[in-house]
C-alpha cells in the first residue's frame, strides 16, 4: 500500500504551500484525506477513526519554487475577519426580557456577554475572534425550532475561559456546558462542538491545547469514545474520556470531582 500512497500523492502535483482535502482513497472517509506540501514534502493523514493512512513523502521543488524562497517577498497582507452586523432584532438585553432573565438566573450566566434576539427569543451567546465578532448562537426560550440557532456559520466551536488559558481544553456538546466548565475550573477552555459532528475544521481549534477531555452528554458515551479516538489518531495529544452521569450544566457533584481529577 505504501506504493500506491506515494503515487496517489504525488499525482496530486501539489504546489509549495498548498493543501488538499478529499475523500480518502482508501477507506472511503468523506473529507478525511488531507495533504500540504511545505519545502518540497507533502504531510498527509487521514483522520477517519480507524483508518492507518498518514506519512510523508518528499515531492521535492520547482526551479520557479525554489527561486520564490530566494528571492525577497513583500510581506503578504493580513486578511481580517470580517466583523458580522447583528440583526435589528438582537440587541442588548433589558430588563423587560423575563424570558432572557430567568435563561440568565437558571444556568448562572449573569456575567456573560450576552445578547437577546427579540423576534425570536432567544438568548444569544456571541463568538468572538481576536476581539472581533464573527459569529453568534442562539438558544431557544420558549420551544422554538431550532432549538440552537447560528448567526453567521463563520465559527466551527464556541469557546469560553475563565483567567489564564491552561493549554487543557475539554470537548462538549452545548455552550452553556462549555460556560459552567469554564467557570467550574478557572484556565480549562471550554469548547462546544457547533453542529451535529467532529471533523477538520473542529480538529484544527484544538491547536495550542497540551490535553483534551471529551465530555459529551450521557446519552452519547459510544460518541465520546469515539471522538477520543479521532482525536488522538489526528492531533496526537493526550486525549482522555470523561464518562459523565448527568450533562455537565446541572453541575452534579460526582462529575465535578471526575473533572477536576482529570485537568
Amino acid at each position: 500500500m505504501n506504493n500506491n500512497v506515494k503515487k496517489y500523492v504525488q499525482d496530486l502535483d501539489l504546489k509549495e504551500g498548498m493543501s488538499h482535502r478529499s475523500t480518502c482513497p482508501w477507506c472511503g472517509g468523506k473529507n478525511t484525506f488531507t495533504a500540504t506540501k511545505e519545502d518540497g514534502t507533502v504531510v498527509y493523514n487521514c483522520y477517519k477513526l480507524g483508518c492507518q493512512i498518514k506519512g510523508a513523502t518528499s515531492t521535492g521543488m520547482t526551479a520557479e519554487e525554489i527561486m520564490g524562497r530566494i528571492r525577497p517577498r513583500d510581506k503578504p497582507v493580513k486578511q481580517e475577519v470580517e466583523l458580522i452586523a447583528w440583526p435589528e432584532f438582537v440587541v442588548t438585553p433589558s430588563a423587560e426580557h423575563t424570558l432572557h432573565k430567568k435563561f440568565v438566573r437558571r444556568w448562572g450566566l449573569d456575567n456573560e456577554d450576552l445578547m437577546y434576539d427579540v423576534k425570536d427569543r432567544r438568548t444569544v451567546f456571541p463568538i468572538r475572534h481576536e476581539g472581533r465578532l464573527i459569529d453568534g448562537v442562539g438558544r431557544a426560550l420558549d420551544g422554538a425550532i431550532p432549538k440552537w440557532y447560528r448567526y453567521s456559520g463563520q465559527a466551527d466551536v464556541y469557546t469560553r475561559v475563565v483567567g489564564r488559558p491552561s493549554g487543557v481544553v475539554i470537548l462538549v456538546e452545548d455552550v452553556i456546558s462549555a460556560v459552567v466548565a469554564a467557570k467550574l475550573v478557572p484556565g480549562l477552555t471550554g469548547m462546544a462542538i457547533l453542529g451535529t459532528s467532529l471533523g477538520v475544521a473542529q480538529m484544527q481549534q484544538l491547536d495550542g491545547f497540551y490535553r483534551v477531555i471529551v465530555a459529551l452528554d450521557p446519552d452519547a458515551a459510544h460518541k465520546t469514545l469515539a471522538y477520543k479516538r479521532e482525536i488522538e489518531s489526528w492531533t496526537g495529544l493526550d486525549t482522555r474520556a470523561l464518562r459523565l452521569d448527568d450533562d455537565l450544566k446541572y453541575k452534579v457533584e460526582s462529575d465535578i470531582i471526575k473533572l477536576k481529577e482529570m485537568v
